[in-house]
């Protein structure tokens, strides 16, 4: 029940403290701003998850970034249903829109639906300035925040650094 309760704040704290480069920090970002503006229930958001707990980017980040812009698509809705509804109706892309329906998969992607277009298309325009963003908010922030939050025992606590070291100093953890 506790690990439930401090998983935010361990989550916020890893942000900080993970041994990420800045570029994993924008990266787990950017993929969150795609996930969260995508409608869920479809194969695109899932495959936009599969995407961002499979690559070796800050996935706290991402996820955070997610939630936020989930709430962020809510609000943008009419927005997307009017930009998907101008882009499925570009005539030079009719015959690629109906093609990649016609595949086995292509129902579930999503693409007919006018808000998943939408919030898709958003989220590749807006993926790339979020990107650049955070990795200059994390060159700057990351490095200072994490050495000042390493001198107290709670953030090392919550990371569970407290336990690994005494672990590994006692010859009972298996690293190195």
């Amino acid at each position: 029940m506790l690990s439930m309760l401090l998983r935010p704040l361990r989550q916020s704290v890893g942000v900080l403290l993970a041994n990420d480069s800045p570029r994993q920090v924008a990266a787990g970002v950017a993929i969150g701003v795609m996930l969260g503006l995508v409608p869920k229930g479809n194969l695109l958001a899932v495959s936009l998850g599969v995407l961002l707990l499979s690559l070796r980017v800050n996935k706290p980040a991402g996820l955070a970034a997610a939630t936020l812009f989930s709430w962020i698509g809510l609000a943008g809705d009419p927005f997307f249903h009017r930009l998907g509804g101008q882009l499925l109706k570009i005539d030079s892309l009719q015959p690629t829109l109906v093609w990649l329906y016609e595949q086995p998969l292509g129902p579930w992607i999503g693409f007919n639906n006018t808000v998943v277009l939408g919030s898709f298309i958003t989220g590749l325009y807006a993926a790339y300035p979020c990107y650049l963003l955070s990795h200059m908010i994390a060159e700057k922030v990351q490095p200072p925040v994490a050495k000042w939050l390493m001198r107290y025992k709670v953030a090392r606590a919550l990371m569970g650094l407290d336990l690994t070291s005494r672990l590994n100093a006692a010859g009972i953890g298996g690293g190195s």
